[in-house]
């Protein structure tokens, strides 16, 4: 708890008191706010008396955020995510795979941010689907998890879907089936 509390310091320093918050785009803001607000009196607060009449001890209890950026309460819903994936995973090989929306059209998100990111999404599932099922591939229906990420490593805005791909898939008949070309598919490791 320590480190979120210092965490919580440095962003008060470095953001929140600073006017760099001012260039942030309205949902970065809000983000920020629901930050800077999480776990005090501005999120509202719970009461706590014990029953003991002699002791009387009070406890206040802040409320949290709950918002899935926030090391604290995003934190914990993430972990629990994780390993309830992690819990469904199969014995096979698994590809990591990148979808970035060009530079040239992150622009639009910014107004259309449900449209654009569906768009990323419905276009990196159609992609990998639809090679999946190329019998000249694999002939399979793969099974994919994507999550959406925002910014880049550096917190500059940059959109892209991160895919957990299966290394198979079922094929027509119901049978796994893996990649027919050894060495030439359109999953492979990289570097």
């Amino acid at each position: 708890m320590q480190e979120l509390s210092e965490l919580k310091v440095l962003m008060q320093r470095h953001i929140f008191g600073n006017d760099i918050a001012n260039s942030f785009n309205p949902y970065s803001r809000a983000v920020f706010d629901r930050l800077r607000r999480c776990h005090t009196i501005h999120m509202g607060v719970h009461q706590y008396r014990c029953d003991d009449k002699a002791c009387g001890h009070i406890h206040l209890q802040y409320h949290s955020c709950g918002d899935r950026h926030c090391p604290h309460c995003g934190g914990t819903k993430r972990d629990a995510w994780v390993e309830d994936r992690m819990s469904e995973l199969l014995p096979i090989k698994y590809y990591h795979v990148v979808f970035t929306l060009p530079s040239e059209l992150r622009s639009l998100v910014m107004g259309n941010r449900k449209v654009m990111f569906d768009l990323l999404f419905e276009s990196a599932h159609y992609t990998l689907l639809t090679l999946g099922r190329d019998p000249k591939w694999l002939g399979g229906q793969l099974g994919i998890i994507s999550i959406l990420h925002t910014h880049g490593q550096e917190l500059s805005f940059h959109p892209h879907i991160h895919c957990i791909v299966s290394g198979g898939g079922i094929d027509k008949d119901g049978q796994w089936q893996t990649n027919k070309r050894a060495g030439d598919s359109f999953l492979s490791h990289a570097g």
